[in-house]
């Protein structure tokens, strides 16, 4: 950090969403604004250049350039930036998405649902403790996770796929976002569904709404 300034990069493919935390930010005192992304990519060159103390980031940016987002941007950014925090928001409600964003390295989780003022909440924990950051409404998510029943596990990759494809993405658009096959996207999609007990590709989509991956 500057002295007592803590700098931060902003990124979220919705612009209203973008400004009310820029004004969360500019309205509290010991924050600055180091840089304002679009996406992903935008959010991981502009780190490369700019002093930055927490990156702010949207979870799944589905507008405009895709080429980088959800766990694929967590990786980059932790790999790239391991000293810098992440704080990570999103209209989530699947707590197998919130483990594994953690799990991968981001230090908070952020509900668009809580008040704006608890991303700059995340901010301040982050980057003066070492420990987690969750707002209230995804600890609610996680709390009514570890008492339900257990559900069927997805691995990372076959969430990332299923979230992609119920974002309107074809397979071969998904292999090419994530570096992988058809033939491996294609399979990971099949064997998603098998446990599921999905049959349709309308149900599966279904499936992604009902449960916060888009």
């Amino acid at each position: 950090m500057s002295g007592n300034i803590i700098r931060v990069a902003l990124a979220d493919d919705h612009p209203l969403m973008v400004a009310a935390l820029r004004d969360c930010f500019q309205r509290t005192p010991g924050f600055s604004i180091a840089c304002e992304c679009t996406n992903g990519s935008e959010l991981a060159d502009a780190m490369s250049h700019t002093q930055v103390d927490v990156a702010v980031t949207d979870f799944s940016m589905g507008h405009g350039d895709r080429s980088l987002d959800g766990f694929n941007l967590l990786r980059r950014l932790v790999r790239q930036y391991p000293d810098t925090p992440v704080v990570v928001i999103s209209a989530q409600s699947n707590s197998g998405i919130i483990h594994r964003a953690m799990k991968l390295g981001a230090r908070a989780f952020v509900s668009k649902e809580d008040d704006p003022n608890d991303v700059v909440r995340a901010c301040i924990y982050v980057t003066a403790t070492s420990d987690r950051f969750y707002s209230p409404s995804i600890r609610a998510v996680l709390d009514a996770a570890s008492t339900a029943a257990p559900a069927t596990e997805l691995t990372v990759r076959e969430l990332e796929i299923v979230r992609l494809y119920a974002q309107g993405l074809q397979l071969n658009e998904i292999a090419s976002k994530l570096g992988r096959s058809v033939s491996t996207v294609s399979s990971q999609k099949t064997v998603a569904m098998r446990k599921l007990s999905i049959q349709t590709n309308t149900d599966l989509i279904r499936y992604a709404y009902e449960h916060g991956l888009i």
